[in-house]
């Protein structure tokens, strides 16, 4: 993509009607635009980002054995009627069709993926198995903050297993508590804890949050140093104890990225979701959920990594891996190289964006910082001279002091590879 042609409006100066740093920095460089309060969309940029977190969100359930699929946005009312979930939770925004017909938009699919399974699920022997979807959520939230922090429409990863024994469930639950580790270091998150929570609306026996560290976080969690950490839920606030070795726990505050419930048989049960056992007998799947919340990590990313410049990403959520920037020359040279160059990245797959605008150089260099490439190339008559190419880093979890300052032109194919392949380790 060359800089011009991207469909994104960068913002100088404060920022109106931005509540927190990230918020600040994800208007500024045009990652987001609100359509609606609690409603936003996502610019190319911001897309793509998204669009790497997915990836990486999809790989990581992939290798749980996960199965991926696409339920609908809006469900008729009689699913959630017979969940006994219709009108219990507040959010649930409910309309009518121009037949009378009553519908929802769906908040969570625990019950849309249940009336799926009930007509796929016959016998023990398909048990256990795992689905999971990226998809579009309405909540009717009465309160929205933080840019994609908190909102009404959001992209969220929704996954439901299903299992013949407790112990199958927890085992399984394991698993996907592992996977949410990966993921979110993968992001390049740091300060990330998992939590023990209410089940809340959800129902079930256990159930865990996954909350970033960071002052402009809405939830209060407590964590102890024996391990054992909770939500204010869980926690009785008043003496702050820890319920697991007596010592008082350190009250923080924290931003949910992720959730997962061990569910029970709560759905199953109520919607009539049964299988044939090695008994013969009819019996219903125990089941668990695991919850993302996509457009969240984005901001959740930027809260927690963003300096005064712009976002600051790692080389698998970076919207473009490489940026090549042309400075001003008299003889044309540095824009002819950096065409090339841009050219030859292009034809190899790299994600790169090309800056060979007749603009001053603190502007392009304004502008690197907000897209945040982390590997910057910059192409300037002075580096000529000395037959290089100068680099520049902006990468989230890396030491960048060891990585090469300047590159020779006449090897610079090699030595970018090389870079590329430390950065995404």
């Amino acid at each position: 993509m060359k800089i011009e042609n991207l469909c994104v409006k960068r913002l100088i100066g404060d920022v109106a009607g931005a509540t927190t740093h990230g918020h600040k920095i994800a208007l500024k460089g045009g990652y987001i635009y609100q359509t609606f309060q609690g409603g936003y969309t996502l610019s190319p940029l911001g897309w793509r980002v998204v669009k790497n977190i997915e990836n990486i969100i999809r790989q990581e359930m992939d290798n749980i054995d996960g199965q991926e699929i696409l339920m609908p946005v809006v469900s008729g009312a009689d699913l959630w009627r017979q969940s006994g979930r219709y009108d219990k939770v507040d959010v649930l925004t409910k309309f009518k069709s121009r037949a009378g017909a009553d519908y929802v938009l769906n908040p969570t699919h625990e019950e849309v993926v249940v009336d799926f399974v009930k007509s796929v699920l016959e016998t023990y022997r398909q048990l256990p198995f795992m689905v999971y979807q990226i998809q579009t959520k309405f909540r009717d939230e009465l309160r929205v903050r933080a840019g994609l922090v908190r909102t009404r429409e959001f992209i969220m990863k929704d996954a439901y297993s299903f299992h013949n024994s407790v112990e199958d469930l927890e085992k399984y639950y394991n698993r996907c508590l592992d996977a949410y580790n990966k993921i979110f270091a993968r992001c390049g998150l740091k300060n990330f804890v998992h939590v023990l929570s209410s089940t809340g609306d959800m129902g079930g026996s256990v159930a865990h949050e996954f909350q970033l560290v960071n002052d402009m976080g809405e939830d209060t969690i407590y964590l102890c140093d024996c391990g054992f950490n909770a939500n204010k839920e869980v926690v009785d606030g008043d003496t702050e104890i820890c319920p697991k070795c007596g010592k008082k726990m350190r009250k923080v505050r924290g931003i949910e990225i992720g959730n997962i419930f061990q569910l029970g048989t709560k759905y199953s049960k109520s919607m009539e979701l049964t299988y044939t056992a090695p008994d013969g007998t009819s019996q219903n799947p125990i089941m668990g959920c695991y919850g993302i919340g996509v457009g969240r990590t984005m901001a959740a990313i930027m809260e927690e990594s963003a300096d005064d410049k712009g976002p600051i990403w790692n080389m698998a959520t970076a919207p473009f891996k490489v940026e090549i920037i042309a400075l001003p020359d008299a003889d044309g040279k540095c824009v002819k190289l950096a065409n090339e160059l841009y050219e030859q990245l292009k034809s190899c797959g790299t994600e790169v964006l090309l800056d060979t605008r007749d603009v001053r150089a603190g502007e392009k260099f304004a502008d690197a910082d907000l897209i945040a490439a982390p590997i910057r190339m910059i192409i300037s008559g002075k580096n000529l001279q000395q037959d290089a190419i100068e680099m520049k880093y902006r990468v989230n979890n890396y030491d960048t002091s060891i990585l090469p300052t300047s590159i020779a032109i006449a090897n610079w194919k090699k030595e970018l590879d090389e870079i590329i392949c430390k950065l995404s380790k």
